[in-house]
């Protein structure tokens, strides 16, 4: 009957040591390999990482919807990096970085406003032609 050796503490484990360049390739071949899960693909398709140290890293998200989205897949995806690397310890925290959405105007006093903003006479304009309204 085989010996039967018992599993490798994970503090005496071969951990790879991990960089920012590495960590963009183990992303690059997780986002391959969720191609079969259309939602799961387009999550992490777009999404920068970022190594903080050898355990920890950046995703970056724009919106606190994709954050949650994220954390319902956080198991397969540290299942998957982890397996690379051999660093059970490895983990991500979400980041959501909110980026200016330039609003449309649609309402003519928004209109006016911005028409307003790049050309300041418009004021003057308004004030001798006191008929028009909005």
């Amino acid at each position: 009957m085989p010996e039967v050796k018992p599993p490798t503490p994970i503090e005496n484990r071969e951990v790879e040591k991990l960089t920012q360049e590495r960590l963009a390739e183990l992303w690059r071949r997780l986002v391959d390999n969720c191609k079969d899960d259309e939602a799961l693909h387009s999550l992490l398709a777009d999404k920068e990482v970022e190594l903080k140290n050898n355990n920890l890293f950046f995703i970056y998200v724009p919106n606190l919807y994709l954050d949650s989205q994220l954390s319902k897949h956080q198991r397969r995806i540290l299942d998957f990096l982890r397996g690379e690397t051999g660093n059970e310890a490895l983990n991500y925290k979400a980041v959501v970085r909110v980026e200016h959405v330039e609003r449309k105007a649609y309402l003519p006093r928004d209109k006016f406003d911005e028409m307003a903003a790049k050309n300041p006479s418009m004021y003057t304009l308004r004030q001798m032609f006191t008929d028009i309204d909005f």
